[in-house]
């Protein structure tokens, strides 16, 4: 039986470049994105270096819980397993406080909740993969703006502040679940993966403005790929969890982040939101 690959956000920049490596290592592969033409076209390009191995679009907006429980539902009753799941997806800062279809602060809810969501519900799949690795993207953002576990919803800070608290979030979530799933063989693992150049940081013109300055300088979309590709597939962090990785290779995150009853308090009050919104966790 194949191994199974599950890659949010995969339409584009890192995401895409991880789906076309994790196929060229034998995955089959499932991209995830919310514009069916852009899946279109990426699903052309992984096909055309993946070696014949079955690669399909799954469309969700992350901005809508309505939509992760469908494609959550979806792909339970298409897998029998799931080998690797790369929570990857992501938007920036707005400009100003965006919200979501289920009425919470946008950037939180595409980058922490969505993501908090899915894999949970996704779980069982995991589990049912010897070795099963979840894979999720921080940044390094992480560490430049206080997180406020009172404040999830960013309403007492700057707009742009709201992006490096929802990658904080992604580092207490990966922790967090690398403790509740210890004994199953399911890891958890959080990484930077570089300054990227790609579409990223569109929502606000100041974020546009630095991507488009500091082009040169940035790490190709190809090489922040090799960090997701490294936690998901290298034998080096086999059964390793609950750890934090940049240029693959352990990296040392901000200490709060390992604060295991902050990051109980948030898997609470994320599950809290979750179910205010008409949702659960199974």
């Amino acid at each position: 039986m194949g191994k199974n690959c599950l890659i949010t956000g995969a339409t584009d920049g890192i995401g895409l470049e991880a789906a076309k490596a994790m196929a060229e290592k034998g995955y089959d592969i499932y991209l995830h994105g919310r514009n069916a033409e852009k899946g279109r076209r990426a699903v052309e390009q992984v096909q055309a270096v993946g070696g014949g191995n079955k690669v399909e679009f799954v469309q969700a907006d992350f901005a809508s819980l309505d939509d992760v429980q469908r494609l959550a539902e979806d792909l339970n009753a298409r897998l029998d397993k799931l080998d690797v799941l790369i929570n990857n997806a992501g938007r920036a800062s707005a400009s100003s406080i965006e919200y979501s279809r289920d009425g919470y602060e946008m950037t939180f809810a595409v980058n922490h909740l969505a993501h908090f969501l899915l894999t949970n519900r996704l779980l069982e799949k995991l589990k049912q993969a010897p070795g099963a690795r979840i894979v999720n993207v921080s940044s390094i953002g992480h560490k430049f703006a206080p997180f406020d576990i009172d404040d999830l919803m960013s309403e007492n800070t700057r707009p742009s502040n709201a992006y490096f608290r929802a990658k904080f979030a992604n580092i207490l979530f990966s922790n967090e679940f690398a403790r509740r799933l210890e004994g199953t063989g399911v890891t958890s693992n959080a990484l930077h993966p570089g300054t990227i150049r790609s579409n990223f940081g569109k929502e606000s013109l100041a974020t546009r403005i630095f991507y488009t300055v500091a082009k040169p300088f940035l790490k190709s979309p190809e090489k922040g790929a090799r960090n997701l590709v490294y936690l998901a597939t290298s034998a080096e962090v086999e059964g390793e969890t609950g750890g934090y990785y940049a240029n693959c290779k352990p990296a040392t995150p901000a200490p709060e982040t390992n604060d295991p009853v902050l990051a109980g308090q948030l898997w609470e009050k994320s599950e809290a939101l979750v179910r205010k919104a008409g949702y659960s966790l199974t």
